[in-house]
């Protein structure tokens, strides 16, 4: 008998989307649009979930209308029950205690688990879908990943934007994707989570690198050439990982690098080129109004390259100068160029 647990375009199909940040409520909007379907946002503080209910705004996105079609509630509860797809849009430190939750509010056993939020989280270094995976272990066969060059004010504009889920192989696949798609949103499909989350998470430290790049007021031969080296480090680590170098060269590596590395849209990118410009840490993070990912991906990274043995210079560099030691400068020097005269 064929599988149908997985279908979406049958009545009363729930999606739940767990974040009411940026990404996660333009997620939210955007599935929302799909026929049949019921998508519930939960937003963990409740004055917040509250204001955007009743606003159906975004405080960041000030042209944004949150439709009908999205249901907005700070009880987890509301959220799982019944729900065929759980999407994880959280800032990588909640991740584990919202899956822990997830897990105690028993979601339904054909329910697909999808991470769209990027990092690797410190201590175990496992990437987030596999911290998911720890947590909701009956649904370890139906864990994806969801990533790419995704701004989710483009996204929210209808700038037309491609994906990648990874994930097993199949039919359930093949029907989430088509869930995640719309008229200008194209999803790919891979089996390299490990490679397409990677790729995800260690972008963002080398897209900080380019901001300093951008601060110090380096060429465009310059930033092509770390962007060039720095993707060879992804790759090596993604390998050694257990990920293909392929999915580095793809999506969710190289196009979402391509992205973050160079769009004033990225706060990545702005974060380092404050640094560049000679502001302090505390300086550059007072002037970035939400969560720059790459610091505590720097530090993630480092201990990863560590425990699996693989060079990694360059986000090894900018590790360093985010975290006090080196100056921006010496981005520069560790690419092999002499320092600059003053």
């Amino acid at each position: 008998m064929a599988k149908k647990s997985f279908i979406l375009r049958k009545k009363n199909n729930k999606i739940a989307v767990f974040g009411g940040g940026l990404w996660g409520t333009v997620l939210a909007q955007h599935l929302s649009r799909g026929a049949d379907r019921s998508v519930w946002l939960w937003e963990h503080f409740a004055e917040a979930a509250l204001a955007l209910a009743a606003s159906r705004k975004h405080p960041h996105l000030p042209d944004f209308l949150l439709s009908d079609g999205v249901r907005v509630t700070s009880t987890l509860a509301e959220a799982v029950t019944d729900a065929r797809v759980l999407l994880f849009v959280l800032p990588s430190q909640f991740i584990r205690r919202t899956a822990a939750a997830v897990h105690r509010l028993k979601p339904l056993p054909e329910a697909a688990m999808i991470n769209a939020s990027k990092g690797i989280e410190p201590g175990t270094l496992l990437t987030l879908s596999g911290v998911i995976g720890q947590e909701l272990p009956g649904h370890r066969g139906r864990l994806f990943a969801l990533s790419g060059p995704s701004f989710a004010r483009e996204v929210a504009r209808g700038k037309e934007t491609a994906m990648v889920l990874a994930g097993p192989a199949g039919a359930e696949r093949a029907s989430l994707r088509r869930t995640l798609e719309g008229v200008a949103v194209r999803v790919e499909e891979s089996s390299d989570r490990i490679g397409v989350e990677l790729g995800g998470s260690l972008k963002n430290v080398l897209a900080i690198g380019c901001g300093m790049l951008d601060g110090l007021r380096c060429g465009a031969n310059t930033k092509a050439a770390f962007v060039a080296h720095g993707l060879a480090e992804m790759a090596a680590l993604a390998v050694k990982a257990g990920g293909k170098a392929a999915t580095i060269y793809g999506l969710a590596g190289l196009g979402d690098l391509g992205a973050t590395g160079t769009s004033p849209e990225s706060r990545n990118r702005a974060f380092g080129e404050k640094l560049g410009q000679g502001k302090t840490l505390t300086q550059a993070l007072g002037e970035i109004p939400t969560v720059v990912e790459g610091i505590e991906a720097s530090a993630s990274a480092r201990a990863l390259a560590r425990k699996l043995r693989v060079s990694t210079p360059l986000m090894d560099g900018v590790w360093k100068i985010v975290h006090g030691s080196s100056e921006p400068s010496a981005l520069v020097a560790g690419m092999g160029f002499r320092a600059r005269e003053s």
